[in-house]
């Protein structure tokens, strides 16, 4: 099928759009999402969220190359996921204590030192 017939499914909101688009540039997108991702979960989900994507995007979009259209997306995609991973990593926003005033607050003493 080519990507005016697919783009054309999309357009009618038919499922097999999805199905189409994975078939011709499903192993396309993976390798994409995988250079940038490295983890199998990783890749699996991003082209779900890519896939639900272009779902979203056509119509109003209509992509002269569907492909290139598609590849944009996911590679989007996992970069948002990079980030994001890479925030958790961090502590996503949160403080951490150091281990000395972890202990010393399950003992229930205090850090501080009186003045």
């Amino acid at each position: 099928m080519d990507d005016m017939e697919i783009t054309e499914l999309f357009l009618q909101r038919k499922e097999s759009a999805i199905k189409e688009l994975s078939q011709k540039y499903g192993s396309y997108c993976k390798t994409v999402a995988s250079n940038i991702l490295k983890n199998p979960n990783d890749t699996e989900e991003c082209l779900n969220d890519a896939y639900l994507a272009v779902w979203n995007s056509i119509p109003p979009q209509k992509p002269n190359s569907l492909g290139a259209y598609t590849a944009k997306i996911v590679r989007n995609k996992a970069l948002d996921r990079v980030q994001r991973n890479s925030a958790q990593k961090r502590g996503g926003g949160e403080e951490t204590l150091p281990i000395e005033e972890l202990g010393d607050l399950v003992s229930g003493s205090s850090t501080e030192q009186g003045a």
